[in-house]
């Protein structure tokens, strides 16, 4: 990754060639097993890019032919995630002064939360 978010979106096309074609032109990542959708209206498959790649992926040839929804910033999401883990190391609990198990120490070395 480039340090651009990575963004979630959706690659809509009347054919699967459509898709193929805006996904070959552009290397997005359509994931381990990129499954494409049938709708009403054709076509639609999930995708991943860094933000500044998905806006050039915008003006290619391909993309005239497809419609692109952002779902959503996966960086800022996981971020968000990251503020709800602890930095306390679960695993090792202390003793206070009285003998009381208290909450474990602060994470040190690749456990370190970043």
């Amino acid at each position: 990754m480039n340090g651009s978010p990575l963004m979630h979106f959706e690659i809509r096309g009347a054919t699967l060639d459509d898709l193929r074609a805006f996904a070959d032109e552009t290397n997005a990542d359509l994931g381990c097993r990129g499954i494409a959708r049938k709708e009403d209206e054709g076509y639609v498959i999930d995708a991943f890019l860094p933000e500044d790649e998905l806006n050039a992926a915008q003006n290619s040839r391909a993309a005239a032919r497809v419609t692109l929804r952002t779902v959503e910033n996966l960086t800022a999401v996981g971020q968000e995630r990251q503020a709800e883990v602890s930095t306390l190391n679960r695993f090792v609990a202390s003793r206070d002064n009285r003998g009381r198990e208290v909450a474990g120490e602060r994470v040190r070395g690749l456990g370190e939360k970043r």
